[in-house]
């Protein structure tokens, strides 16, 4: 964990801040969830090395050269992770399992020359998106990137398809379905859970094409509320899948029914009937076989990519990513990379003491209640990072002390747990 400074051009031209004291202030703003001036900044500095630098000299320290600095101490960290599972008997059938989404927010108004945003009376016309990938069995950051907030998720997921390897299970949402992607998943021996979107055909193994409605009145006229079938996807490159399809409650129909109209409304469309068909389903398709994962276990293996958004709600309420003050770019960009910079450190941290405790206790840790506990401690990491003379092993055994008294995730009435999916898949 210990990061070593790459020398950058720009530094040579002042010997007052070095690239360790940069990165050091960087890393201290990131760890602050609100406003962070260049005074506040030169304060720190003198206070921490007794330096005594401008803040008109610090803001002439973010450029370009500042940007690839701080992108490579990110990438080097991204790098060296270690993996982090809790129990090699977690979905011991997939080699990863792929949990891929974006989060998207508004920047000030000057930034639209370097990330686009989508524009309109309630935004401006700059935002930013991050792709992130996470390994839930390993617990390792695949993917990272910074985009554009006009970004389709599709997109990155036709560029994104090297790296898929046999024995992956992919968990993704429908932003990032395609036809051309799921055979691209299949042909690299990986799996994949997704619901089935809307518009795509599907046929019976003798090539005919499934009707919604007459499948709805069939499994009605049979009180079946839930059946699997073996079907092709696809109008063209027809893909064979399972098929799991349970009658959602009819306030459910309503309510999806009634989010479309309202879309549709917005866009000058209309309600198509084979929409009104599918919506009475929960329509989820996989590849992975009926022996290693039973139907009705489909759909609760799905709801794990919903961890991914518990991350990103950490990200912006504890780490505060969205919530940067206007500045310049070079600034905005390094101060984005020192954060998130910060955020891949915890989730080290939070993975080994997780791996740690779950051997001791066989229980699992709540990931907001210690990223909330590692920022407000972010001294301990900062001494850890800075300093030779901290061991990690001691740093470590402190954090998992503190995270053993009262961090552990909770149960919550009327919702599946993670801890029920974690013992489930176990």
């Amino acid at each position: 964990m210990q990061l070593k400074a790459v020398e950058s051009g720009f530094y040579k031209r002042s010997s007052k801040l070095l690239p360790s004291k940069f990165f050091d202030m960087l890393l201290y703003s990131a760890s602050i969830n609100g406003h962070f001036s260049l005074g506040q900044a030169s304060c720190e500095i003198d206070e921490r090395f007794g330096v005594s630098i401008s803040k008109q000299s610090i803001d002439e320290r973010f450029n370009k050269e500042a940007v690839v600095f701080m992108r490579s101490l990110f990438e080097e960290q991204l790098c060296k992770q270690v993996e982090g599972s809790i129990n090699p008997d977690f979905l011991e059938k997939f080699r990863r399992v792929r949990v891929k989404d974006a989060t998207r927010f508004d920047l000030p108004e000057h930034l639209k020359e370097y990330f686009k945003g989508f524009g309109g009376k309630l935004t401006s016309g700059a935002g930013i998106g991050i792709q992130y990938e996470y390994d839930l069995k390993n617990g390792n950051t695949l993917d990272f990137d910074i985009t554009d907030a006009i970004r389709p998720d599709c997109t990155d997921a036709k560029e994104k398809t090297e790296d898929i390897e046999a024995g992956d299970l992919i968990l993704r949402d429908l932003g990032y379905f395609s036809i051309n992607v799921l055979r691209e998943i299949i042909d690299r021996e990986a799996f994949l859970i997704s619901r089935l979107q809307t518009k795509i055909l599907v046929y019976d193994l003798e090539h005919q094409e499934i009707s919604f409605p007459k499948l709805y009145s069939w499994m009605v006229k049979h009180k079946i509320t839930h059946l699997q079938k073996q079907v092709l996807i696809g109008k063209d490159d027809k893909i064979p899948v399972r098929l799991i399809i349970d009658i959602v409650p009819e306030a459910v129909y309503q309510n999806r029914l009634k989010k479309n109209e309202q879309y549709n409304r917005k866009k000058g469309n209309q309600t198509t009937d084979d929409f009104k068909a599918r919506a009475r389903f929960n329509l989820m398709i996989t590849n992975i076989p009926e022996e290693d994962l039973p139907d009705e276990n489909v759909y609760l293996l799905y709801k794990l990519r919903w961890q991914i958004e518990l991350i990103f709600k950490i990200w912006k309420s504890t780490c505060g990513i969205d919530k940067l003050q206007p500045m310049k770019y070079h600034r905005f960009i390094c101060t984005l990379y020192a954060k998130l910079l910060l955020v891949l450190i915890n989730n080290q941290i939070f993975n080994v003491a997780q791996k740690h405790l779950y051997g001791r206790f066989h229980k699992l840790l709540s990931r907001d209640k210690c990223f909330k506990t590692l920022i407000r401690c972010f001294a301990k990491t900062r001494t850890l990072l800075s300093s030779q003379k901290c061991r990690i092993k001691d740093f470590l055994h402190d954090i998992a002390n503190m995270f053993s008294r009262n961090h552990w995730l909770e149960k919550r009435k009327k919702r599946v747990n993670y801890e029920e999916l974690f013992e489930l898949f176990t």
